[in-house]
């Protein structure tokens, strides 16, 4: 029972404190929701980034051969059996240029239009498959050796390419987490500092009559915890409508080059309220405690 009252003594004055301290404390909660939008905002870069990477992913193990126009049917056989034979090669499909427009007129959606009446510029060709991506450029060194083939492309560059741009962002990102985190912290504890010296008397008092460290500290950790979790509820609510908005307004780009290439607005917001609550949460208990723990004298 005693327990169960000194909590609910700590909530209340944790509370308290937050609203005694209307500045310090409104400072607080929009700095950690300026520094979780921020980390919202990077996260959800990162995970689209991966999310490219993931969806287009098979396109490093596939190589498109454009043979020679006109070639007969047993030319065309041919060249397929020397592909089947290259090792490395998984599986091997023909497919005319009349079949490869209309791919792409499928891929462009409701932009398909502009094709129409367009002369075919594609060639017949062959998708190759790999079973394995790393052996692409040697494999592609062998098929453009071949007779009748006009010309060999794979995506491997746009991929790796974009693999280190996704590197760099996580890594700019993992930088700048880290030195907002610490602004936070600073803030925070600065204003937990202001409320411990504010109530230096009645600590005094409580000390004196027999309170504990805890007890006399578990009031500023509630009232980090407070702060940490009105920024991060903000930052959240912020976040999501702005992935929301920005999804909406390019989702008929990104639907032309993927269907899948950006992450859906339920599958984000999940992910960013354990990342941002944690965070938040984590930034304003943390704060707190090494506040209390260097500046409170009992």
């Amino acid at each position: 029972m005693k327990l169960l009252s000194n909590f609910l003594y700590s909530v209340k004055q944790g509370i308290k404190g937050i609203f005694t301290n209307k500045t310090m404390s409104f400072i607080s909660i929009i700095s950690v929701s300026a520094s979780l939008i921020i980390l919202g905002i990077i996260t959800s870069i990162v995970l689209n980034t991966n999310q490219f990477i993931k969806t287009t992913k098979y396109e490093i193990n596939e190589i498109r051969v454009s043979i020679q126009p006109n070639l007969d049917g047993t030319s065309i056989e041919n060249l397929k059996d020397k592909l089947s034979n290259i090792e490395g090669i998984k599986s091997v499909e023909f497919k005319d240029k009349e079949t490869m427009l209309n791919d792409m007129k499928s891929s462009w959606g409701e932009d398909a239009y502009l094709l129409e009446g367009v002369e075919n510029p594609l060639d017949d060709c062959y998708i190759v498959t790999l079973e394995n991506s790393k052996d692409i450029k040697a494999v592609s060194s062998k098929i453009s050796t071949l007779d009748n083939v006009k010309n060999v492309e794979y995506n491997e560059d746009v991929i790796e390419n974009f693999v280190k741009i996704s590197n760099s962002i996580r890594n700019f990102g993992a930088v700048l987490i880290i030195f907002l985190i610490l602004i936070c912290l600073v803030i925070i504890s600065n204003t937990i500092k202001a409320i411990v010296y504010s109530k230096k008397e009645e600590i005094e008092i409580i000390k004196y009559v027999g309170g504990s460290d805890n007890f006399i500290r578990m009031p500023f950790i509630v009232e980090g915890f407070t702060i940490g979790f009105i920024g991060s509820t903000i930052a959240l609510l912020i976040c999501i409508y702005m992935y929301e908005y920005i999804l909406e307004n390019i989702n008929n780009a990104i639907n032309f080059m993927n269907n899948n290439m950006m992450i859906p607005v339920s599958e984000i917001a999940i992910f960013l309220s354990a990342v941002l609550f944690i965070t938040g949460i984590t930034i304003g208990v943390l704060g707190s405690i090494i506040s209390v723990k260097r500046h409170l004298k009992v």
